[in-house]
């Protein structure tokens, strides 16, 4: 009778088995279209053997634990490249403002320089002309007003990128607590015997998506958990169960970065981040100020260059030329002379009367027109270069940034597609794997069910006597 009732013991535990077996099949086929799901296994052991009678029986099998598939090293291949991707992603829109305002069309601030050079070649084939030397003036006046909006425009993507990164910093947070919580519960599980399958595709969800943000690291701190670091010998972003929080701090219109770790506080740069925030800070601490730079500059250069020429001259009324625009005056060392020159350009003339074509009070001369005119190729910015030719490199270096994000953000993102399409070919759900293994249970299922159902025929039988 004993032998009859182990007997009801093995299907019992074989039924279990292959109702396990059903279940997490289910679950992997119910998430095959779940993002980061990996697919998941019933492993399996047999009940160590009895000595009944001098024979060696078997106890049936048990369910261990429910692992999922995983590889690491694809893993983290695939965090690697979602920090590059992120990193180019971000650049890309801000990049394609400062293309916009380098741009090189007649309506930019190219046309402007050119406009303005063309109506003192109008005003030099008609010195005497009211209507030229008007065109002079507002030729003037739109082209102080093309560099104080190009400036003003170069400082809008920087409050961009700062409002961008600032709106960033909440979800960033959420997302490193998130892990710390995580770590936690997977520990807490792994110390109980189960591995926990779901919690592990949600923290890789969580730190794959923290790469992309911040250029993260991971590693296996032991214990189920893992510990996050950003690179440069900062404190760790995560560990064990704690979190620290980034900090976006303002100080006037500048926005710093920081992280926090007890009583020290961190400043981050592109140096320490990765990700769409490295990305972002790259564009706004190393093209962006290049940028200012050369349009401050030019607008400096230019100025100063028809301002120059302008003085040499005189007006009508034989009165001499005086300053043709308003140059801001130069900051105090060791900043350039020309910074905040853009935003700040306009013209000093404020009527038609004071602009000098000529060098005397003849109608028709036209000698300092000329002269204007020539100022146009002559190499006044560095001693080197025109205006034109300094304002046409300008715009070629951004272009040139431009072209290297958009192939960079190519490459990544079919890197980054690659190795999904791989991951998925290795641990993730083929709904034909699956309905063999379905097919497989169901056999095994319907077959305890058929060895439950003897051993009570005979457990009948044994009664009946």
């Amino acid at each position: 009778m004993s032998g009859l009732f182990n007997a009801l013991q093995i299907g019992k535990s074989s039924l279990g088995a292959s109702q396990k077996g059903i279940e997490v099949t289910g679950g992997n086929l119910a998430n095959v279209n779940t993002p980061g799901y990996s697919r998941q296994t019933a492993q399996v052991s047999s009940y160590p053997t009895l000595n009944m009678g001098g024979f060696l029986v078997g106890q049936g099998v048990r369910v261990d634990d429910v692992t999922r598939a995983h590889n690491s090293f694809l893993t983290r291949q695939i965090d690697s490249q979602s920090a590059a991707l992120g990193q180019e992603s971000a650049k890309a829109v801000p990049l394609a403002d400062l293309e916009r305002i380098a741009n090189i069309s007649e309506t930019g601030l190219g046309g402007r320089i050119d406009g303005f050079f063309d109506a003192w070649k109008e005003l030099s084939s008609d010195p005497a002309s009211s209507a030229a030397r008007d065109g002079v003036l507002q030729g003037g006046e739109m082209l102080a007003t093309a560099f104080n909006q190009a400036a003003d425009e170069l400082e809008g993507v920087r409050r961009g990128i700062d409002d961008t990164l600032e709106g960033k910093i909440d979800a960033i947070n959420g997302q490193l607590q998130e892990v710390a919580d995580l770590n936690l519960r997977i520990s807490s599980l792994q110390a109980a015997g189960q591995s926990a399958p779901a919690d592990r595709d949600r923290r890789d969800q969580l730190l794959e998506s923290l790469s992309s943000s911040l250029g993260i690291q991971h590693f296996d701190a032991g214990s189920g958990m893992v510990a996050v670091h950003l690179p440069g010998g900062l404190p760790p972003l995560v560990q064990e169960g704690e979190a620290l929080a980034l900090e976006a701090n303002r100080s006037g219109d500048a926005l710093q970065l920081q992280l926090k770790a007890g009583d020290r506080v961190h400043d981050l740069g592109v140096d320490n981040l990765g990700g769409e925030a490295g990305g972002l800070l790259e564009v706004r601490d190393q093209v962006l100020p290049g940028v200012q730079n050369d349009l401050d500059k030019l607008a400096y250069s230019l100025a100063t260059g028809v301002n120059a020429v302008h003085a040499a001259g005189t007006d009508p009324s034989g009165a001499a030329g005086g300053a043709f625009f308003a140059v801001p005056a130069a900051p105090a060392p060791p900043a350039d002379p020309w910074e905040g020159a853009a935003g700040s350009l306009a013209t000093a003339l404020s009527d038609t009367g004071q602009v000098a074509a000529g060098t005397s009070s003849a109608s028709g001369d036209n000698t300092n027109a000329l002269a204007m005119m020539a100022l146009e190729d002559a190499p006044s910015v560095d001693g080197s270069t025109s205006f034109g030719r300094f304002y046409a490199d300008m715009a070629s270096r951004v272009g040139t940034e431009v072209s290297q994000n958009q192939l960079s953000l190519q490459g990544s993102g079919d890197a980054l597609l690659q190795l999904q399409n791989f991951r998925d070919a290795q641990v993730g759900v083929s709904v034909e794997e699956e309905m063999v293994s379905l097919i497989q249970f169901q056999t095994g299922f319907e077959a305890s069910a058929k060895f439950l159902a003897t051993v009570d025929e005979m457990m009948d039988s044994l009664l009946n006597i």
